[in-house]
């Protein structure tokens, strides 16, 4: 699992620690065995690569656990894009 990386099964989120004490979060629901992620908050850093950071970390741990996402959040689908090598973490089927 990706150190910088937690996945807080309570609050259904990833969380990411950022430097001054908040938090990164890309959130989600369970469907099917699948993590569909629908959201990325970042407080006040998004040009400072936190949101990469954590989105990087999520697919890292989903990867490890042998898991699959279903994106349907733009941040996430943008990362995506620009990162194609975690094109195997994501599951296309309807």
């Amino acid at each position: 699992m990706d150190s910088h990386v937690r996945d807080n099964t309570e609050k259904h989120r990833f969380e990411r620690q950022i430097h001054d004490g908040s938090l990164a979060a890309a959130y989600y629901r369970l469907e099917n065995g699948r993590y569909v992620f629908f959201d990325v908050e970042v407080p006040e850093f998004a040009s400072q690569g936190i949101g990469a950071a954590l989105v990087q970390g999520v697919f890292n741990t989903l990867r490890e656990r042998g898991e699959k996402a279903v994106i349907k959040c733009s941040f996430m689908q943008s990362f995506l894009q620009a990162h194609p090598e975690y094109h195997d973490v994501v599951d296309t089927a309807p």
